[in-house]
């Protein structure tokens, strides 16, 4: 192990980053390098014997490397791609890794266009609470970890599985949970038709002895189920599914609902699950399925439902404003069915006013999702929204496809929302300046988005 030099282009990536740490909680050499250096993920890097640098920097050239790991962002002209294929070292999708990751345990990817992370997160949290320390590479920090991997002594692996660009098809895995399946990534796809086989592949891919866990309530699932032929259990509101919900109450921090067993009419009781939303049922509902077949008792289960502390950036609240009292949430969400679960969430919390700061992510889904984004925040009960501009992950501007432009749109359709556009510029100041104008007690402040906006939280905390 101590032979091998794993070295990652964009090791700061919240997916890369975990399987960096798993390789080096295995005893390998592991370094990386990253166009922006976050100062919280690299301190965690390094404190587990990581080196980490700058593009390019004299840590890209060590001569011990024996690996690449890529993101697909990354292409394979990048300069030090084109350094490693000189001197004949393997250049490796972060999939590839992650798959041979997973080929030594008894694997379950989470896959879907939404809710993944939290799905994935809720089922490592499971599995610990009920000591079977299971290996851990999610897209997002579990609180209760502080990290967003961890290497496990036992027989499980628990994996986030990113359709984003088809790189999920290389995962083997023993289960597979779908929690939905929406028009996401048209950079990578087609078409709708062309995601959706894509997910019939993926489902399609499981040893004899496994199982996938879907969705029955989402209507891309339903239009494809009876193409899936490995064996499947659906869970949903819909009253075919195998785990059918029922009895729900939706509270401002926590959700209540009951799951009846149809196969056999046994109601499995009461689950309470420290998380707010309709979406988050779901994908608890996910969680209790699959564990069931994993052999866990349900009483286990709806312990560790009870106690899970969520994922960073999830509606996540980050503190209250220091002038304005105003309660402060991140939340990571930038597909217009997250951002409206997300709103629905916050609309049921006592507050003043609900004010959203939005950072668009990527020119392609703002354009291929136009009309989606404007018709979620027109249909909002935010009192003011700001935008702020496209973050782009290396995408090149569209003609037309604007912050500004969205915002006019917006304003068109319900010009009751104080709907403005602000330049994040350097560092987001005037964006702050706004916010300490407009903010009074008890509103609730709610960054939203993929990109950096959500720096922005600390400095009025």
């Amino acid at each position: 192990m101590h032979k091998q030099h794993f070295h990652f282009i964009g090791i700061c990536g919240i997916g890369m980053s975990g399987i960096a740490k798993i390789l080096r909680s295995q005893g390998y050499q592991v370094s990386g390098c990253d166009k922006q250096i976050d100062p919280q993920r690299a301190t965690e890097l390094e404190n587990l014997g990581c080196k980490i640098g700058p593009h390019e920097g004299i840590i890209c050239q060590t001569p011990s490397i024996t690996n690449i790991v890529r993101s697909s962002d990354v292409t394979l002209n990048h300069p030090e791609i084109a350094y490693a294929i000189q001197r004949n070292i393997p250049v490796n999708l972060r999939a590839e890794i992650l798959a041979k990751l997973m080929a030594q345990k008894i694997s379950i990817a989470v896959a879907g266009a939404h809710g993944k992370t939290t799905t994935s997160a809720l089922l490592s949290h499971v599995l610990l609470q009920a000591q079977l320390d299971p290996t851990i590479i999610v897209g997002g920090e579990l609180h209760e970890l502080k990290s967003n991997a961890h290497q496990g002594s036992g027989q499980f692996l628990v994996a986030e599985a990113d359709e984003s660009d088809r790189s999920f098809l290389l995962l083997p895995k023993t289960f597979s949970i779908v929690t939905n399946i929406d028009q996401e990534h048209l950079n990578t796809y087609q078409d709708f038709d062309d995601i959706k086989n894509t997910f019939i592949k993926f489902m399609n891919q499981l040893p004899k002895h496994g199982y996938n866990i879907i969705c029955l309530d989402d209507p891309g699932i339903q239009s494809i189920i009876t193409n899936i032929k490995s064996p499947y259990l659906t869970y949903g509101l819909n009253p075919s599914s195998h785990f059918k919900i029922t009895n729900i109450s939706l509270f401002s921090n926590y959700s209540e609902f009951e799951l009846c067993d149809t196969r056999s009419n046994l109601n499995l009781g009461l689950f309470k699950v420290s998380l707010p939303g309709m979406h988050n049922i779901l994908n608890a509902s996910a969680v209790i399925t699959t564990c069931l077949q994993l052999g866990l008792e349900t009483p286990a289960i709806k312990n560790a439902l009870e106690s899970f502390q969520g994922v960073d950036r999830r509606f996540t609240l980050k503190g209250i404003s220091k002038l304005h009292s105003a309660l402060i949430y991140d939340d990571y969400g930038h597909h217009p069915k997250e951002i409206q679960a997300t709103l629905e969430v916050a609309d049921n919390m006592p507050k003043n006013n609900l004010i959203m700061v939005f950072q668009p992510q990527r020119f392609s889904r703002t354009k291929h999702l136009w009309n989606d984004f404007i018709e979620t925040f027109a249909n909002s009960k935010l009192k003011e929204l700001i935008i702020t501009d496209i973050y782009g992950a290396n995408e090149a501007p569209i003609d037309g496809i604007t912050s500004q432009n969205l915002v006019n749109e917006i304003k068109k359709a319900n010009p009751n929302i104080q709907t403005t556009f602000i330049s994040f510029g350097s560092d987001g100041s005037e964006i702050l300046r706004h916010l300490q104008r407009i903010l009074n007690n008890n509103d609730l402040l709610l960054f939203q988005g993929a990109g950096k906006v959500n720096k922005l939280a600390q400095h009025l905390i």
